[in-house]
């Protein structure tokens, strides 16, 4: 450690400094952001980091626009369809309120590398400061610990499934979802106080960040170690060793499927449905360990200690191992929180028939509306046309402008019989009521 001050990157004037300064000054990496990397007032010392340079501009103006844009678009699907009344399990829940800060946490990505990112205006470094950097976490955070006790209660269900039944509800998870969210949010205060906007030496309409001095005191560097411990190696022990028992059991309850006597349809159907959730939870847990693995050693210190070797620790953090390990780190977390929609929709069967049934209700709906037009506007102009129903045939002639457009509404309606089951959810019970 250098007995001198240290700066941020953003207090120096070498361009070389710029690009990684407005990358790397706001990375998010599982939820906390990394330190950027700082320099000596009395060293002069320019890194070879080129390389890191191309990386981090891939990464940052096409591969995570490209993967936000697609996250945002699945985790809105995701919320469509896991509220949907056939879907009212606990653990359907837990999945919305993942796929809520997921999808928070991708916004705010995406408009910080859309929007904000190498802009100079103050409203977009002040959203960088006081508005990306603090919620980004809180939403990421969330997500984290949404996924843990999912897993715990995933456990309990699979080792205690009479106690778990009736203890483990809807409403509780509703409850514990606000619970975590709140948590995080205060424990997520301190990231508030890391950046200022200062305006730019010599200028009248740029500004730029600027590290505060609780950023560089000893009280944010013991925080920054809680936040390593609560949001990477603590979830990543439960959710190893949770997940761990949980394909166990998996591959145990296959085998006695085959020999247990199941008292009736009701239980087989309970009884499937717990193993169809639990499976999906194994594939979020797999695909979450493999994203925040990077990210839990990608922490300053942390990659310090096992990568750094015998050279300063400023330097090692401009190097291009560190700085590309933080780029790949970032690429990987965007991913997490993009990729639960495949998972749903490779191994869940209920959730792809109920998102079926959703799009097929929207694409009903639309014909009728579009039907329902068509019907006033040959009204209107006299003209005499067939209107066919999609679940009768039925024809309606009419030659005249005597009928009230109220009248026509009516009888358009009685074509139309809702709240009826359609094909595809009779179809989903009964292959589950036939799965033994």
């Amino acid at each position: 450690m250098l007995n001198t001050t240290l700066t941020s990157p953003l207090d120096t004037v070498t361009p070389l400094y710029q690009f990684i300064s407005e990358a790397n000054d706001t990375h998010h990496v599982m939820g906390n952001f990394t330190t950027p990397s700082m320099v000596s007032n009395e060293t002069v010392w320019v890194p070879d980091i080129a390389l890191a340079l191309k990386v981090g501009k891939i990464c940052y103006k096409y591969i995570g626009p490209t993967i936000c844009a697609i996250g945002i678009l699945c985790n809105i699907m995701n919320l469509l369809v896991l509220t949907q009344r056939q879907l009212k399990e606990s653990p359907y829940t837990y999945l919305t309120g993942l796929a809520l800060t997921d999808l928070g946490a991708l916004t705010f990505s995406f408009i910080f590398m859309v929007g904000s990112y190498q802009r100079k205006e103050y409203f977009w470094k002040f959203y960088d400061a006081y508005i990306y950097l603090p919620l980004v976490n809180v939403c990421t955070n969330s997500s984290v610990w949404i996924t843990v006790v999912l897993t715990i209660e995933r456990f309990l269900f699979v080792r205690y499934p009479l106690w778990a039944k009736a203890m483990c509800d809807r409403a509780s998870a509703k409850m514990k979802n606000a619970l975590i969210i709140s948590i995080m949010f205060v424990i997520n205060i301190p990231h508030f106080l890391l950046l200022r906007v200062e305006p730019i030496a010599n200028t009248t309409d740029q500004y730029t960040r600027v590290s505060t001095d609780f950023r560089h005191s000893e009280h944010y560097y013991r925080i920054r170690w809680f936040y390593s411990i609560i949001i990477h190696f603590v979830p990543l022990i439960i959710l190893s060793t949770a997940n761990a028992y949980l394909v166990y059991a998996v591959m145990r309850a296959r085998k006695e499927r085959e020999i247990l006597q199941i008292r009736n349809n009701k239980e087989a159907t309970w009884y499937r449905e717990q193993v169809r959730l639990t499976v999906t939870l194994i594939s979020i847990v797999c695909l979450f360990i493999v994203c925040i693995i990077p990210s839990a050693f990608s922490n300053k210190r942390i990659a310090y200690a096992l990568f750094g070797g015998n050279q300063p620790l400023n330097q090692f953090a401009l190097s291009n191992f560190y700085l590309i390990l933080q780029y790949v780190a970032n690429v990987l977390v965007w991913c997490n929180l993009s990729l639960n929609f495949v998972f749903y929709c490779a191994i869940n069967k209920k959730f792809r028939y109920v998102m079926r049934w959703m799009v097929q209700r929207w694409i009903k709906n639309l014909r009728r509306r579009n039907g329902n037009v068509l019907l006033l506007v040959n009204f209107k102009s006299g003209h005499s046309i067939t209107r066919n129903s999609s679940s009768q045939t039925n024809s309606i002639t009419m030659t005249s402008k005597t009928n009230p457009p109220d009248l026509l509404l009516k009888m358009d309606r009685s074509n139309h019989n809702g709240n009826h089951k359609t094909a595809l959810i009779e179809d989903c019970e009964k292959e589950t009521e036939n799965e033994t």
